[in-house]
C-alpha cells in the first residue's frame, strides 16, 4: 500500500527537520516538531483525514525516538526513558480535527 502524495511530501519534511535539529536541546526539538505537528494538524484537520493525521504523529514520535539513539555514542534509549523524556519536557502535539464532518455538513449547506 503507497501512501498519498500529500502524507508522504509531509513525512519526508517532519524527517528532515528532526535530522536538522537532532543536536538541539530536547526541549528545543520538541518546541520545533510541535510547532510542524500544529501546523500539520491545522491544515489537514479535516473529517476523513484523522487516520493520516495520526500516521503523522506516530512516525513523529517513532523518528524523534530513533535521532535521539543515534545522536550519542552512549547508545539506544530505551521506550521507557523515551516515554519519560517525552512526559518531562514538552509532549508532542496530538492529531486534532478542525473541522468534523458535521460542521463541514453544514457549510456545504450554505
Amino acid at each position: 500500500m503507497s501512501l498519498p502524495l500529500g502524507l508522504k511530501r509531509s513525512l519526508s519534511k517532519l524527517r528532515e527537520l528532526m535530522r536538522r535539529i537532532r543536536h538541539y536541546k530536547i526541549q528545543e526539538q520538541a518546541k520545533e516538531i510541535n510547532q510542524v505537528l500544529r501546523g500539520h494538524n491545522a491544515y489537514y484537520g479535516l473529517g476523513g483525514n484523522y487516520k493520516s493525521l495520526w500516521k503523522v504523529y506516530r512516525y513523529a514520535t517513532r523518528y524523534w525516538h530513533k535521532m535521539l539513539s543515534s545522536r550519542s555514542w552512549k547508545g539506544y534509549i530505551t521506550c521507557e526513558k523515551f516515554r519519560l523524556l517525552i512526559t518531562k519536557y514538552t509532549p508532542l502535539q496530538l492529531p486534532k480535527l478542525r473541522l468534523t464532518f458535521a460542521e463541514m455538513q453544514k457549510l456545504a449547506e450554505l
